[in-house]
């Protein structure tokens, strides 16, 4: 990356060499953004699962990732009646069990939307990818039009350091949100709430 920078910092502007130094170098910044922040992700996840805590233990959001069966059980409910009663039968067990985590699915485009959905599921903080995301929305579509030969959107130096600023600013965020979280051990509760529901179940 630090190559391309710079063979297109001296580069004429305006000239056929430099369109083609833009294209390469917005190509690397997504892959580096893309790529960074899947593997940091899974790292967590990874972590998670050495950990092997019971759900129970863990912060709501991340609790509420790991029973992602559970939930597609409810989903195929007919009725209320069997979908309350699977509810109130399994979700003790459920919450008493221990955690398992599915890793992201394996995409081509990782639209800002997206990671965010998936660092609210890992109660990971995202405020600057969130002020960002139409910069970061903008990335991935310039990437797409590379892979599919159409124009870029953007014609200048500037425009591609704004692009390299906003995906670096997103790649530290998630890597020292993911620091953070296991250094404080944010993912783990240390009280169990007592709801109706569960003096129900005990």
């Amino acid at each position: 990356m630090a190559i391309l920078r710079k063979s297109l910092a001296i580069t004429t502007p305006g000239t056929p060499q430099e369109q083609s130094l833009l294209r390469a170098n917005l190509a690397l910044i997504y892959a580096h953004y893309e790529g960074f922040c899947k593997f940091a992700i899974n790292t967590y996840i990874d972590a998670l699962k050495r950990l092997n805590l019971r759900r129970k233990d863990l912060s709501w959001n991340i609790a509420a990732y790991s029973m992602k069966d559970f939930f597609e059980r409810l989903k195929k409910k007919e009725s209320q009646n069997d979908f309350f009663s699977t509810f109130i039968n399994d979700f003790n067990n459920e919450i008493e069990g221990h955690a398992r985590y599915d890793s992201p699915p394996e995409i081509a485009n990782l639209w800002p939307d997206l990671l965010i959905l998936w660092l609210k599921k890992l109660d990971l903080g995202y405020s600057i990818i969130d002020s960002h995301r139409a910069i970061l929305h903008a990335l991935v579509d310039n990437r797409n039009k590379i892979a599919h030969g159409k124009k870029l959107t953007i014609s200048n130096k500037v425009d591609l350091d704004q692009y390299f600023q906003v995906a670096t600013s997103a790649m530290h965020e998630v890597a020292i949100e993911i620091c953070e979280a296991l250094e404080s051990k944010r993912y783990q509760r240390n009280d169990f709430p007592s709801t109706t529901l569960h003096h129900s179940l005990s």
